[in-house]
């Protein structure tokens, strides 16, 4: 049995390899093909990082979701944003439903599950939500 693993793990290698060694070749490819691209107009990669700085903060919006309304979103909704799971998504709807609209975004810290959580994930979720 060991000489029919060893052919076996040899096959895996061979294969993994080549496409390893193919996506070498072609990011050589690109690169040069960049490199090439970036001596031929210099002027306007001197205004790149400007350019750069402005679709960071663009993406980092992309990345994350607008803010959500605490008192009108559904369950589905809440799931969307970072940090937050079906389990909480749903204790929010019910504390909702039990209590009232929330007055302020610090008012999660009265939901079931949200009493014990660390206080950086506490901002981060706080920061995707608002309240009208």
């Amino acid at each position: 049995m060991s000489i029919y693993r060893k052919l076996l793990i040899a096959a895996a290698t061979m294969v993994l390899s080549s496409y390893v060694f193919a996506a070498d070749d072609a990011a050589t490819t690109t690169t040069t093909s960049t490199e090439t691209q970036t001596t031929e107009a210099a002027a306007p990669v001197e205004a790149q990082p400007a350019a750069t700085t402005t679709t960071e903060s663009s993406s980092s919006t992309t990345t994350t979701v607008d803010k959500v309304d605490l008192n009108k979103a559904s369950v589905k909704d809440l799931m969307k944003l970072k940090g937050l799971n079906s389990a909480k998504a749903k204790a929010i709807v019910t504390y909702r439903k039990k209590h009232g609209d929330f007055k302020s975004v610090n008012d999660l810290k009265s939901v079931k599950g949200f009493k014990k959580m660390h206080e950086d994930k506490m901002k981060e979720v706080q920061d995707q939500l608002m309240v009208d």
